[in-house]
């Protein structure tokens, strides 16, 4: 195999390639580029435009370190985001180099490099592994407070007690008002269980007063529901879970409330009302009325007020570490209205100036590029970038497209995986980029297992991705020990945890645990750069990797037992290497910067190099 120059040619936005990745506005900055050393490149630019003109500077050739050349240059932050890419010169030819890779056609702006000036990062997120929990699901800490038979009824259903050991009901027979107990004196009582797994960060389904299980539909932002344990409890279980060294962060919907918050009652002006029947509902849903941000005393009591919704849990004695918004990108878009991007960047300027350390992410299933550029969030549930296309690629159709339309979507394929990953991620600055919100399975979809459609051997290599990945891993409870569920009602995804080990797929638990334990041990897969190397009709191969050394992801879907070649001197003139993960027989060469891998259908390999 020969090597082709243009395959080393890198940057990104990390330590390693720009001298502060969150500088100041004003500061000087050196921004690096590097490639092979014998590549045919006489002379680099930087390309980026200040006060609308463009800027083409020559850089300079900073030193050449093992078998690869940098150049680089300063730069001035003079604007709140710097835009740019590379001009690349050869003898006898011009190419374009971005967060997409290297063309030979000049190229839009689209995928440049970004950086930020002034962003404020959650100094602990890159060493997070979030642990969700659904906490009506997860453990019954302090039965006193349950849910009783019958304790009231809510459009045409009556609440439910269920035994732990019961399936949930479906909505047609329960109304979502079937409970198990779940509560967060039960978060409490098992935080040395979550420190075992290895998890330091807990993201909560919404725990506000609500009649449903899911409490989506809250009905008092200011109160943790009763059977939850009240506000109390969440002060505790906050201080128990910070003198742990873990975060937390709560999920709220500022999009609507309830038709039972008495703001729906006694101050119809928060909400779209055209007369006393008829309101605006989030996406028909009667039960859910949709806040009005033309109003400004919404603005005032959700961000702005000092005593204001999201900024009283942020406060002692909770201490919150950051929300998770819900149906983030309907929030304040009413009948065309524009103003969500107002909204958004006030929040964002509300909260951080309380709490410059809050991580602000919300959901979105498709494309959320212009809220993710450093003004409004700081990531997603990264359904768009990494559910999605790793769910597709190890067997699945996609079921965003399917709850829509029929169809035969191709699976399996590593390029259709390598365009759909890169087509989010080359998109966000790359402080955005290493936050992005990653997921196999959530309380809105079937578990990531329990799909027929993917094979054991890719659930245990859906983990080994969701561990290396570029980004912030998410592990929705019980799917570390192959939790039961089933397809089709959202009940099926929500089944009570399974205290019983026994019961326990322990595989998959000690996968889970093991590949947490390397990402908490290796540096790279927390802030390691990120590269496809290799993508195929069948296989995909990745890497995270510094200077000193690089974990490559390396995977075949193929039917059929195949050979891959991995360029590993692209990213790193490395000696030595150790096969960490392998879900079938080694058979492997490493020979003059290649990888000569030979693979088994859906095998993984999981390889360290190092010099």
């Amino acid at each position: 195999m020969q090597i082709n120059w243009m395959d080393s040619v890198f940057s990104d936005g990390s330590i390693r390639f720009v001298s502060n990745p969150l500088p100041k506005l004003n500061e000087e900055i050196s921004i690096a580029i590097r490639m092979l050393k014998d590549s045919p490149i006489e002379k680099a630019y930087i390309r980026y435009t200040l006060n609308g003109e463009e800027r083409v500077v020559e850089l300079e050739q900073k030193n050449i370190k093992d078998n690869f050349i940098y150049f680089w240059t300063k730069v001035k932050i003079e604007e709140p985001i710097l835009k740019y890419h590379f001009i690349l010169c050869t003898s006898d030819n011009v190419f374009y180099y971005n967060q997409m890779g290297v063309f030979e056609h000049f190229i839009t702006e689209d995928y440049d490099f970004k950086i930020i000036a002034d962003f404020e990062k959650p100094s602990w997120i890159d060493e997070a592994i979030f642990y969700q929990i659904f906490v009506d699901r997860f453990y019954n800490g302090n039965t006193e407070n349950d849910v009783k038979d019958g304790e009231y009824t809510y459009r045409g259903f009556s609440s439910k007690k269920m035994k732990w050991e019961d399936k949930p009901g479906k909505y047609e027979v329960y109304g979502n008002l079937d409970f198990f107990g779940g509560d967060l004196e039960g978060i409490s009582q098992k935080i040395d269980y979550l420190k075992g797994l290895g998890v330091n960060a807990l993201y909560l389904n919404p725990i506000f007063e609500a009649p449903s299980n899911h409490k989506y539909d809250c009905s008092d932002y200011f109160n943790v529901d009763k059977h939850f344990g009240g506000n109390k409890a969440l002060a505790q279980l906050t201080e128990n879970l910070h003198e742990n060294d873990m975060k937390v962060i709560l999920d709220i919907s500022i999009n609507h409330t309830g038709d039972t918050h008495h703001w729906f009652k006694e101050n119809k002006d928060f909400y779209y009302f055209y007369d006393d029947e008829n309101y605006e509902a989030w996406c028909g849903v009667k039960s859910l009325p949709v806040l009005k941000y033309e109003n400004p005393e919404v603005r005032n009591v959700i961000y702005k007020d000092e005593k204001s919704v999201l900024k009283f849990w942020l406060e002692e004695p909770y201490y919150i570490d950051g929300w998770r918004f819900d149906v983030g990108h309907y929030t304040a878009k009413v009948k065309g209205s524009t103003i969500y991007r107002e909204i958004w960047r006030e929040i964002r300027k509300e909260l951080k100036a309380l709490n410059k350390d809050a991580y602000l992410i919300a959901e979105h299933w498709t494309d959320a590029q212009e809220y993710l550029q450093g003004d409004m969030w700081d990531s997603i549930m990264n359904y768009f970038g990494f559910f999605r296309p790793v769910r597709k690629y190890l067997g699945e159709g996609d079921l965003f497209t399917g709850w829509k339309i029929k169809n035969n979507m191709r699976t399996k394929n590593g390029i259709n995986f390598s365009k759909e990953v890169m087509q989010h991620f080359a998109r966000l600055p790359y402080v955005i980029q290493s936050m992005q919100f990653n997921l196999l399975s959530s309380h809105d979809v079937h578990r990531f297992h329990n799909s027929p459609s993917i094979s054991r051997k890719n659930v245990l290599t859906g983990i080994v991705m969701l561990l290396t990945f570029i980004g912030v891993p998410c592990i929705y409870y019980g799917d570390e020990i192959g939790l039961e569920g089933d397809l089709g009602d959202l009940s099926n995804c929500r089944y009570p945890f399974n205290w019983d080990e026994n019961k326990w797929d322990k595989e998959i638990y000690q996968t889970y645990k093991r590949l947490i334990a390397l990402r908490r041990n290796e540096k790279v897969l927390k802030n390691g750069s990120f590269k496809i190397l290799t993508a195929d009709d069948s296989s995909i191969s990745y890497a995270r990797f510094n200077e000193d050394e690089a974990i490559i992801f390396i995977n075949s879907q193929d039917k059929e037992e195949r050979t891959l070649y991995i360029p590993v001197l692209t990213i790193g003139d490395f000696k030595n290497y150790e096969v960490i993960f392998n879900n079938g027989e080694d058979e492997i060469t490493y020979e003059n910067g290649i990888t000569v891998v030979n693979l088994k259908p859906e095998q993984t390999y999981l390889i360290k190099f190092y010099r």
